[in-house]
């Protein structure tokens, strides 16, 4: 066994008040906090019982008792970060969607690929759901025989906070696709689906002015999507978020030649056969969720995407503590025990969630078919000018 590495915390969001509990619960060693305010991150040092906070980037990467680097900022600080961090000889754990868009998403993949000694893998936390796991498992077993259709439909309360930030700003990686859609997007991979190769979208903002947003600074984020998707092998993705109602629910259906199967929630059930009259439960979620009701307060934090992160908490301990890692390019030692459902996403799948995203906005832009591209050409800026932050 070896011993578990020191963390650092790069944010102060409600993740980030979930995800440090279930770190310490696993036995890791929560050393330090970074946030971009000074009172909000000694506020939450102090709450989490946290020993060193700033809002100094270096002072925390730079820590000797810091080994994992767990990324809960904007998306504009993500691959600023991640590269920094990864460059130091620190693990990095980041949250969705990795960056801003492709040309920040390949720099993390390039600096993840350099080290490839070291953990760089994205907090998608639906990939970690038993449901999800056993629903990937039926599809590879073709429980229902060929898939050929995966449709998935996400109600839930605005994604915006009180006052004016970057979640109002797709440019800043706020709006539904970008917060709910890069879930999506990545667990069609995880469930063995395929890769998008052509997309269409429609995205609106239907509420660009709320109760404590507006004059000047009104909403430029989408809160509908209504997105199609045709995937490698032939399956078709339809998704539709909404995000103007209240709660959340979150249902995935795939359809293949021999049935459906439905995943609402945690839950999971389905039906094979033409003379099955009711579909048969697969998998109840009865997991109690030991966290304070008042981290449940965005539909982009919800019980799903908490136990999701919960698990990641466990796959870590389990990663570090059976005394080795994971390439950053996504390669595994297989000898070691580690649980096989939890399988988490690598950077490199993160600049494929980009590439869709912005395929995703030109069709939207276009009103048309857009072809799914990524791009390995980092443009003239360069990760050296990356040397210093404020």
């Amino acid at each position: 066994m070896c011993q578990l590495p020191g963390v650092a915390i790069f944010g102060t969001s409600q993740a980030v008040h979930t995800i440090v509990p279930a770190l310490r619960d696993k036995g890791f060693r929560v050393e330090a906090i970074w946030g971009r305010k000074l009172v909000d991150v000694q506020t939450a040092a102090q709450k989490l019982n946290i020993p060193f906070y700033t809002t100094q980037i270096d002072e925390v990467v730079l820590r000797k008792d810091v080994d994992l680097i767990i990324i809960f900022t904007s998306p504009n600080l993500h691959a600023q970060i991640s590269v920094k961090a990864l460059r130091i000889g620190k693990h990095v754990v980041c949250d969705r969607p990795g960056g801003l868009n492709q040309t920040e998403g390949l720099r993390m993949v390039r600096a993840a690929a350099y080290y490839p000694s070291l953990l760089a893998i994205l907090a998608y936390s639906l990939r970690f759901l038993p449901n999800m796991a056993l629903l990937k498992k039926l599809i590879h077993e073709e429980y229902i025989g060929q898939v050929k259709l995966c449709d998935i439909r996400i109600l839930c309360g605005s994604l915006l906070d009180k006052s004016y930030s970057w979640q109002c700003d797709s440019t800043m990686g706020g709006g539904a696709l970008s917060l709910l859609g890069s879930h999506i997007i990545d667990l069609l991979t995880f469930l063995g689906l395929g890769r998008a190769t052509r997309v269409n979208a429609t995205l609106r903002t239907l509420t660009p002015v709320t109760s404590t947003i507006g004059g000047i600074r009104q909403v430029h984020c989408d809160d509908l999507c209504v997105v199609q998707l045709h995937l490698m092998g032939g399956v078709l993705a339809t998704l539709n978020i909404n995000t103007n109602l209240s709660g959340y629910s979150q249902e995935v259906v795939v359809c293949g030649t021999r049935g459906h199967l439905i995943a609402q929630g945690g839950d999971l059930r389905g039906r094979t056969g033409k003379d099955q009259q009711r579909d048969e439960v697969l998998y109840i979620d009865v997991e109690e969720l030991n966290v304070p009701q008042d981290t449940l307060v965005s539909p982009s934090l919800t019980r799903m995407h908490v136990k999701g992160l919960m698990r990641l908490a466990s796959y870590l301990r389990d990663r570090f503590s059976l005394g080795g890692g994971v390439g950053a390019g996504g390669g595994h030692n297989h000898h070691q025990q580690v649980d096989p459902t939890l399988e988490p996403a690598h950077f490199d799948q993160g600049l494929y969630v980009q590439s869709v995203i912005e395929a995703l906005r030109k069709s939207n832009e276009t009103r048309q078919w857009v072809k799914v591209e990524t791009s390995f050409d980092e443009g003239s800026d360069s990760m050296d000018s990356w040397s210093s932050f404020p």
